[in-house]
């Protein structure tokens, strides 16, 4: 029987919605859309539910139906009763678009959770080039004279889904034509890949205090910053978030390329912070709402994780790197795992598995909803996990920290990370034993 995956679900049905619900809501001649889910959502058996546009006098608004049961909604709330549908634990099956003259979309969900789309004749906005570039389909391009329509599956990436064409070219993935270049196309699949789990991870985030404050994303070890620029602007112009974003990085030359790629895009200090300093000693003028952390080396991963928890963050988002720490504590002569210890290169990557799951439930034990997924395909980069953490309780409830404990006896260690948030988390402390 195949196993549903669900990390593999959320963020592919989020997209489709996206799609789906511009064609609803969007376009003037949409004619109806149905919605078939798994589970019955009422009355009765009822696991259908279907939208058509209706007007009463000079006003127009969407029918809704379940079963025999059919209310008017205004645009807002028929949206907002999909997303909701859509977003809860219940899984869409099938979806049926017809937008008339704007085209058709229909999406069907297999047993293992892929979600399949099928597109006939939608339009779709996209920024020159950028989606086919990574084909190297550049007749299918849209815009320009002499250029085809552009292909009904052409990729639906994050970036092609507004004028991304400055950011490209800023961020150097593009030259001024618009094209994605050859060597930026596994790092233009991995950005748009982040974006999609970002994305994803804001619809589970809980409501913050002050919603007309920016939307603080703080990127530990930013490197370059192609995510939290790119989130930036993805955030702003997809969605209508206002985003304020911090970077760190130790490398001083590497902060003044950030400093000018912002500057390229316009944006002031006030938009975009950039600092040359560890992570610990970073000191944000607010508190992030999401932490990122993209290849940062060994037990700076850590320290990125600890940051987002000790400083409230209500998202973290980490792809780990090399991984060295857990290693050397793992004893060769552990019973009953001597036969995969003793050999190096098993060894090495036990411990790779190992950290990862300490952090996941560390970040368990903090108060997050922590899932360990596949960031991009293996074939892009051998780190290719990431770690997604959602704040949704107070640290120490539950069985998480028993979950954790036995998890640390029955490998004879104590990671880094439980050590680093011992200190914030008094429960740990209790159960954290001498590192060697």
């Amino acid at each position: 029987m195949p196993v549903f995956d669900q990390e593999q679900y959320r963020p592919q049905i989020h997209d489709a919605l996206v799609e789906c619900s511009a064609l609803v809501f969007d376009a003037p001649s949409f004619a109806t859309a149905e919605f078939r889910f798994r589970d019955p959502i009422g009355p009765g058996d009822n696991a259908t539910f279907s939208l058509r546009p209706v007007t009463v006098g000079a006003d127009s608004f969407w029918q809704a139906t379940r079963a025999s049961e059919s209310e008017n909604l205004a645009r807002g709330r028929a949206k907002k009763a999909l997303w909701d549908l859509v977003n809860s634990a219940n899984v869409l099956l099938e979806a049926h678009v017809d937008g008339g003259s704007a085209g058709a979309f229909h999406l069907r969900t297999t047993k293992k959770g892929h979600v399949l789309v099928d597109r006939r004749g939608v339009s779709r906005t996209a920024a020159p080039c950028a989606a086919d570039a990574t084909r190297g389909d550049s007749a299918a391009c849209s815009g320009g004279a002499g250029r085809g329509a552009p292909h009904d599956h052409v990729k639906d990436y994050p970036l092609s889904r507004f004028d991304s064409r400055a950011l490209l070219l800023a961020l150097g993935f593009s030259g001024p034509d618009g094209d994605v270049r050859p060597s930026m196309h596994p790092k233009f699949r991995q950005v748009n890949q982040f974006l999609a789990l970002l994305s994803a991870t804001l619809d589970e985030l809980p409501a913050r205090k002050d919603v007309n404050a920016p939307f603080h994303v703080v990127d530990c070890g930013c490197g370059k910053a192609y995510l939290s620029f790119a989130a930036k602007a993805y955030l702003e112009s997809v969605r209508g978030m206002k985003v304020r974003l911090s970077g760190m990085d130790r490398k001083p030359d590497v902060i003044a390329a950030c400093r000018r790629t912002a500057e390229t895009l316009g944006w002031g200090p006030d938009d975009a912070r950039f600092e040359a300093c560890d992570i610990a000693s970073f000191k944000p003028d607010s508190a992030p709402d999401a932490v990122l952390s993209l290849h940062a080396c060994d037990t700076a991963t850590d320290e990125a994780i600890a940051f987002g928890v000790e400083r409230g963050a209500r998202a973290i988002l980490a792809a780990p790197c090399c991984q060295h720490e857990l290693q050397k504590t793992l004893s060769p002569s552990l019973h009953p795992h001597q036969a995969i210890l003793r050999n190096g290169i098993l060894r090495e990557r036990l411990a790779d598995i190992l950290t990862d799951a300490f952090r996941a439930q560390l970040l368990r034990v903090a108060g997050y909803r922590a899932s360990v997924v596949e960031f991009v395909d293996p074939a892009a980069t051998a780190r290719n996990v990431l770690i997604r953490a959602v704040r949704v309780s107070r640290p120490g409830t539950g069985t998480a920290l028993a979950d954790y404990e036995d998890l640390r006896s029955a490998w004879n260690v104590s990671p880094w990370l439980a050590d680093r948030l011992s200190g914030s988390i008094p429960a740990l402390s209790k159960t954290t034993a001498s590192r060697r």
